[in-house]
């Protein structure tokens, strides 16, 4: 039912199923939350974390390693895909860790970005009241088009992107503050969706972008066809 809102799994998963066993890299992987997703997929997965104690979580998905963005210890051309969830925003050098990104790809594979946007201004009042998450310092925000800009400056071709969540990021935290609270997710599933489909992507407070490194298609383009 999240793949409502969370409409960038629907796109992964054709992605992921138009090339089986392909070779991701999760950068910034935290305890495995997107590994265990990949991996589910079909992929063969490593996921890189700066933080040790989240690293060891993720091993139990995948294999992991401790590391930054900004300098992955890693042979370059080795991926179809990089992945990145929530991380540019906590990224200390942008450039260079879309540059790294570009380096492990191998041509034609593809970088997987999600990321919270300031189009929203219901994100920007969140932004403001929490500047940090789970201790992690937000050093980077961004509008929908910076992030377009960024990605073809690293030398990355666009093929896809749209925003989302209109404002069910903000209900998400009143679950995890007190889990009853969960019964009513159906709920405000349902009116985000009517959110997205009344008002258009103009306002979403993330977004998805996916982007290939010149080269020979390793998936093929059906599987980034836009949604029904």
């Amino acid at each position: 039912m999240k793949e409502r809102v969370f409409r960038f799994r629907a796109v992964e998963k054709r992605i992921a199923a138009s090339q089986p066993g392909f070779r991701v890299l999760d950068v910034g992987c935290g305890r495995g939350d997107n590994l265990r997703r990949l991996v589910r997929y079909g992929g063969r997965a490593l996921g890189i974390e700066p933080d040790l104690a989240r690293a060891r979580e993720a091993q139990s998905i995948a294999p992991a390693v401790v590391g930054v963005g900004e300098h992955l210890p890693l042979g370059g051309g080795g991926f179809d895909m990089v992945y990145i969830s929530h991380v540019l925003h906590h990224a200390r050098d942008l450039p260079r860790v879309l540059a790294e990104s570009h380096r492990l790809l191998a041509p034609g594979g593809l970088l997987f970005v999600i990321e919270t946007v300031d189009d929203s201004p219901l994100m920007r009042l969140a932004r403001a009241l929490q500047p940090s998450w789970e201790d992690d310092e937000v050093l980077n925000r961004f509008r929908y088009p910076d992030l377009v800009q960024a990605l073809e400056a690293a030398g990355f071709q666009v093929l896809r992107g749209e925003k989302f969540n209109w404002m069910y990021f903000a209900w998400e935290l009143l679950p995890r503050a007190f889990r009853p609270l969960e019964i009513l997710t159906p709920l405000f599933i349902g009116v985000e969706t009517l959110l997205h489909r009344l008002l258009g992507r103009r306002w979403g407070g993330h977004c998805f972008l996916v982007s290939r490194k010149p080269g020979p298609g390793i998936f093929p383009d059906e599987g980034l066809s836009p949604d029904p």
